[in-house]
């Protein structure tokens, strides 16, 4: 997979799942709000692919051996490397999902603390949004 997928489907996602959440309470249209929780379940599922796809480990970089063995050649670089970046972001995608599944059934049945579920569950995939951001401009 290309590096790129790994920061821009999920900002996609965040945008998308915040549009439809706000467009539906501007427009009251309750479908549209379940849609944009419904898009954080997916970016949950997303974020567990990747997480266990071994697309964000380190040890795809460096071996244990090279390390033994020491034949780096004296090249070690205190530099993260950037699909190691993205972990805690992905951390954060998949935190949102989590909390995404009690904001859709609140919603679903017109409960008082919904709103409260689905501002966490944006702040969240917000606080993932910017750790994307964040690394991207660190390259």
């Amino acid at each position: 997979m290309n590096d790129s997928f790994l920061y821009t489907i999920p900002q996609w996602f965040v945008f998308a799942g915040l549009f439809m959440i706000i467009y539906g309470w501007v427009e009251s249209k309750k479908s549209f709000r379940l849609i944009g929780i419904s898009i954080f379940i997916l970016l949950g599922i997303y974020s567990l692919a990747i997480l266990l796809g071994d697309y964000l480990t380190i040890g795809n970089y460096l071996t244990p051996e090279e390390v033994v063995s020491e034949e780096l050649d004296g090249d070690i670089l205190n530099e993260v490397p950037f699909q190691a970046k993205l972990l805690p972001a992905y951390w954060s995608f998949l935190l949102s999902s989590v909390l995404a599944i009690p904001s859709l059934l609140l919603d679903w049945k017109d409960k008082k603390y919904a709103r409260t579920f689905i501002v966490i569950t944006g702040l969240v995939a917000l606080i993932g949004f910017f750790v994307v951001v964040g690394t991207i401009r660190s390259m």
